[in-house]
């Protein structure tokens, strides 16, 4: 195929609803690929008979009825792919079976349940068991970091497809000056860490370090940005760390806006980010785009995505020690020239080009 103009069939189970982070690396890679290859055509399997009002009127739509997700990829999308003559498929997680004529290729997001199954509940593990012996059924496995790859090797069928390295990018809605929540008081300092509430974030150890911190007080708190929705198992916040709350000391605000989302990491004073593992972390390149000071986990994915920009700390270093390098760190916006690094490396146009290459190999 090359560079010859070819139909792709993309799996578009989320694009309506479904975990936030899923849900925006597969609309973002979509419409990457139209903007990319504007010669292509493209092909979307959304979930439901509606076409929804913001799918790109160029695209073509086809229906998907089965749930859960594993189970529409595997039957549904290999049927649509030999109706629609799609040259490749492009699935996320879960490969379809083999559709005579389209190359298929998976993008797997993370496989930490395989690597860290006491992370998650049995019921996740279960549903999530079948993405690598399915994945042998792709011509292609994509994911978004080395570091992911590299697990996904470690842990997939004996003789793994190729694995192509995508990188990931901050969403196009996280863009502008955007708009100061409500909550959040004009000209105060703050803080804030970013992502689902669960035990992986290891928003334990970032509470307490706020707790020791002498930068975070009621007059410059943490805002927590995040809700349970698709988590996995809670973070099992204690006694100690509910008195912050009560203290202003830290606030929880929830799921925000994207708009609001922009203007935080624009006007924080740090971002934390101690995940105990990330398949790429998100909110650290985010933060990066808006040159936002930045702590991390010191994780291998970290090192890859923001090893230039970002302060490194060990998330299970006792808090008075995470604590002084969130005091050392505030306010201190890393240089141009770091910032730069991490925004030129990933764009989701590069993104669509790795995808698309591994779908013509």
């Amino acid at each position: 195929m090359g560079g010859e103009q070819m139909r792709v069939l993309f799996d578009g189970y989320w694009w309506r609803s479904g975990p936030l982070a899923n849900r925006t690396v597969q609309r973002e890679f979509v419409l990457a690929w139209a903007r990319a290859f504007p010669d292509d055509e493209i092909v979307v399997a959304v979930r439901g008979a509606d076409r929804p009002a913001d799918l790109p009127s160029s695209m073509a739509m086809v229906s998907t009825r089965l749930w859960p997700h594993a189970l529409s990829n595997r039957l549904e999308l290999a049927r649509h792919a030999s109706r629609v003559r799609a040259d490749a498929v492009i699935s996320h997680n879960y490969a379809p079976r083999r559709a005579s004529g389209a190359r298929s290729v998976v993008f797997i997001h993370d496989v930490m349940f395989a690597e860290h199954p006491e992370w998650f509940s049995r019921k996740e593990r279960v549903y999530f068991a079948p993405m690598l012996p399915w994945s042998a059924a792709a011509d292609a496995v994509a994911t978004s970091t080395r570091t992911e790859a590299d697990r996904i090797r470690r842990h997939g069928p004996a003789a793994p497809a190729p694995i192509a390295v995508t990188g990931l990018a901050p969403p196009a809605t996280l863009t502008g000056a955007g708009r100061r929540p409500p909550d959040v008081p004009e000209a105060q300092e703050f803080a804030i860490t970013v992502g689902r509430l669960n035990v992986r974030k290891n928003l334990a150890a970032v509470l307490r370090a706020a707790g020791a911190s002498g930068r975070i007080t009621a007059r410059s708190p943490l805002y927590v940005v995040g809700g349970t929705a698709h988590s996995g198992r809670g973070p099992g916040l204690g006694e100690e760390l509910e008195a912050l709350r009560a203290a202003g000391r830290v606030v929880f605000l929830g799921p925000i806006s994207d708009d609001e989302l922009t203007w935080m990491y624009a006007h924080a004073a740090l971002t934390i980010s101690l995940s105990l593992d990330e398949g790429f972390g998100m909110p650290a390149v985010e933060a990066a785009l808006h040159g936002s000071a930045l702590v991390v986990s010191d994780i291998a994915v970290f090192r890859e995505t923001v090893g230039e920009y970002a302060r490194f700390v060990d998330p299970l270093a006792e808090a008075g020690v995470i604590a002084e390098v969130i005091d050392a760190e505030w306010g201190r916006r890393p240089g141009i020239a770091a910032r730069r690094a991490v925004i030129d490396e990933f764009t989701w146009e590069r993104a669509a080009d790795v995808l698309r290459s591994a779908a013509t190999r």
